[in-house]
């Protein structure tokens, strides 16, 4: 990982919030996905997701070495994060394209709400809320049916580089028995990621099939298409 001295865009890597309906948009994730099998969100974060799966009677594991702090400085921390997270919106407002969100209040208000469904339901580190971190972790060969990672690869330019995605997506590979998705494929400064074709030929020869999905959700201008890997058969 490398560590600029100028960082681009948020700066350090964020704890996200984003409320369950977000998740859903942003994946594209049918009643169907979410519920024929178990899930894998990585990094989970502290938004409302998990929270929303289990409402819904689905199966979902989230990983984060975040959850390796304790639940009140965890939550107090995603709090200041989201916080900052919605003025780097207010401040840079050209860079986001309003719909999914009003504005930058609505925004503000939907984010919280995610946080709160996480903080009701998490007491620390357990068998739903696995401290870990690319590029292993603890599970076995394809426990999941479904593996998500958002805003995480791609997004962070001055933290991750092309050897960093490359391990995760072979671990997400390693995971996952029906498909990944990762989502966006710019950074917060709205830059694309250029090796993703490089990474398409790497999966390709690894046996895995991937194509670039557009999805029916924006709110980073040009942040409308994820990742979709299918795994090599057993």
């Amino acid at each position: 990982m490398r560590t600029p001295e100028t960082p681009r865009g948020l700066g350090e890597i964020i704890i996200t919030a984003r409320p369950f309906d977000e998740y859903r948009a942003m994946f594209d994730l049918s009643d169907a996905d979410i519920l024929d099998g178990p899930i894998l969100d990585c990094p989970g974060g502290a938004g409302g997701f998990a929270a929303g799966v289990r409402a819904m009677g689905g199966d979902v594991t989230s990983v984060d070495p975040v959850y390796a702090m304790g639940r009140d400085a965890l939550v107090a921390r995603a709090r200041d994060d989201t916080e900052r997270g919605n003025r780097y919106v207010r401040d840079c407002p050209d860079l986001y394209v309003w719909g999914f969100f009003d504005d930058a209040d609505d925004h503000r208000a939907r984010r919280l709400r995610g946080l709160d469904a996480f903080a009701a339901q998490y007491s620390g580190p357990d068998a739903r809320h696995v401290a870990g971190a690319f590029p292993r972790l603890p599970f076995s060969d394809r426990s999941f049916r479904l593996v998500l990672s958002a805003h995480l690869l791609f997004t962070y330019p001055d933290h991750l580089g092309p050897d960093d995605h490359r391990r995760a997506l072979v671990e997400m590979l390693r995971l996952a028995r029906d498909e990944i998705r990762v989502f966006p494929l710019i950074d917060t400064t709205l830059q694309r990621y250029d090796g993703l074709d490089d990474i398409r030929r790497d999966l390709a020869a690894a046996g895995a099939q991937s194509e670039i999905r557009r999805v029916d959700y924006e709110f980073q201008r040009g942040a409308h298409e994820m990742l979709v890997v299918q795994p090599a058969a057993a």
